[in-house]
C-alpha cells in the first residue's frame, strides 16, 4: 500500500466513525482495503495499480481496471496529478445513481486545495472536513453533467508532442518524454539487442520501441512488465506493430516471472514513492534485474545522479561502468 493511500484510509477510518458510512451497491476508486469498508456487502474495486490489486485478491476480493455499472455511493482516492482526478471525477461520477453520494479523500500535500476547487465546480454542495493530515470531500448533490462529460473527454489517448507515442493523464512521464529515458535511448539506438529481454517498469513502452524499432536488432522475444495498467495499454497500441512482444501487469518489486532467464534489461526504475527517500524501489528493482538476467547478460539502467546504486550494482553485478552523467542523469551498463 502507498504512503498515500495509507494517509487516506486512515483519515476514511475516523471519518466514518462520526459520518454515516457508505451504503448500497458502492465503488471504490484507486483505494484500498480498509477497516472502513470491511465486511461491506456490496462492493466494487477499480484501481490501475498491480500491487493495489493484490491488496483486493488478500481480502478474497477481485479489483477491475474499470466498471460502466452504475453505484450509490462512489468513494475515489484522488493522486497528485491533477487532470487524472479531473479524468476520475468526469468519468465515475456519470455513474451515480439518483440520489447518489461522492466522497474523494486526498493528503493535504498532494493539492487538497486544487481538489477543492475542482469538487466544487462539480458538486457545488460538496461539504469538506480534515483528518489525519488528509482532506475529504462528501457530496450528495447531483454532479454538473456536461462538466463531468468535459473532463472524462480527457481520458483519451493523444500522442506526446513530436512522437507517435500515445499516452493518457496519471501515467508516468505523460505529457513529455522522460528526460532520463530519452539519455537511455540515445545509448538503446546504437547498440546490438539479441535474444529475449525486459524491459523493467516499461511505462507507454518508449524504451522498448526504440529497441524494436532499430533494424539490426535479432530479438526473439521482449517482455514488458508495467505496474499500471493504462500505461501498459498505451504501451500494447505504441508497439502494435511488433509480434515479438509480451505485456504483463506485475509490481516489480514482488518479483517477475518467465519460462527463462533474460539475455539483456533496460530501465528506467522509480526512485522514491511520495516522501520516501530511501532509494529501496530503485534497488529493488536492480536485484531483479540481477535475478532474472542470464550469467553474462546486460544491464541499462539510467537514474538521476544523486541516486546511490553503484555500491549495490558493484555487489549485485560481475561488472559495470557508467556510459554517460548529462541533465542530472547517468547512465550504467552492468553485466551479471
Amino acid at each position: 500500500m502507498s504512503s498515500a493511500n495509507k494517509l487516506c484510509t486512515s483519515a476514511l477510518n475516523h471519518y466514518f466513525e462520526l459520518a454515516p458510512p457508505p451504503s448500497g451497491k458502492t465503488l471504490i476508486l484507486q483505494g484500498t482495503p480498509g477497516k472502513w469498508n470491511h465486511d461491506h456487502p456490496d462492493l466494487t474495486a477499480v484501481n490501475y495499480l498491480a500491487n493495489e490489486h493484490k491488496l483486493w485478491a488478500q481480502q478474497g476480493m477481485t479489483s477491475h481496471p474499470n466498471t460502466k455499472e452504475n453505484f450509490d455511493t462512489i468513494v475515489h482516492f484522488a493522486t497528485k496529478n491533477a487532470t487524472e482526478n479531473l479524468v476520475q471525477l468526469g468519468t465515475y461520477s456519470q455513474l451515480l445513481n439518483q440520489g447518489g453520494r461522492w466522497i474523494s479523500v486526498v493528503p493535504n500535500r498532494m493539492g487538497a486545495s486544487r481538489l477543492k476547487k475542482d469538487i466544487l465546480k462539480l458538486f457545488p454542495e460538496s461539504e469538506n472536513s480534515s483528518k489525519s493530515k488528509c482532506r475529504i470531500f462528501d457530496a450528495s448533490c447531483a454532479p454538473d453533467t456536461a462538466l463531468a462529460r468535459k473532463w472524462a473527454s480527457l481520458a483519451k489517448p493523444k500522442a506526446i508532442k513530436g512522437t507517435s507515442l500515445l499516452t493518457t493523464p496519471g501515467v508516468f512521464s505523460a505529457d513529455k518524454l522522460d528526460t532520463g529515458s530519452q539519455l537511455l535511448a540515445r545509448i538503446l539506438e546504437k547498440e546490438s539487442f539479441f535474444g529475449s529481454g525486459a524491459d523493467l517498469g516499461s511505462a507507454y513502452g518508449y524504451l522498448s520501441k526504440t529497441i524494436l524499432d532499430t533494424p539490426r536488432n535479432r530479438i526473439r522475444e521482449l517482455v514488458l512488465y508495467e505496474l499500471d495498467s493504462r500505461a501498459l495499454d498505451c504501451a500494447k497500441r505504441n508497439l502494435q506493430d511488433h509480434q515479438n512482444t509480451e505485456f504483463i501487469w506485475a509490481d516489480v518489486t514482488a518479483g517477475v516471472h518467465h519460462c527463462r532467464q533474460f539475455d539483456w534489461v533496460v530501465m528506467n526504475p522509480p526512485f522514491h514513492e511520495a516522501q520516501d527517500q530511501s532509494f529501496e524501489l530503485g534497488k529493488t528493482f536492480i536485484r531483479e534485474a540481477a535475478r532474472i538476467l542470464k550469467p553474462g547478460g546486460s544491464l541499462y539502467l539510467v537514474a538521476n545522479l544523486h541516486l546511490p546504486y553503484e555500491e549495490l550494482i558493484r555487489t549485485t553485478f560481475r561488472s559495470h561502468r557508467t556510459l554517460v552523467e548529462d541533465k542530472g542523469f547517468k547512465c550504467i551498463f552492468a553485466r551479471a
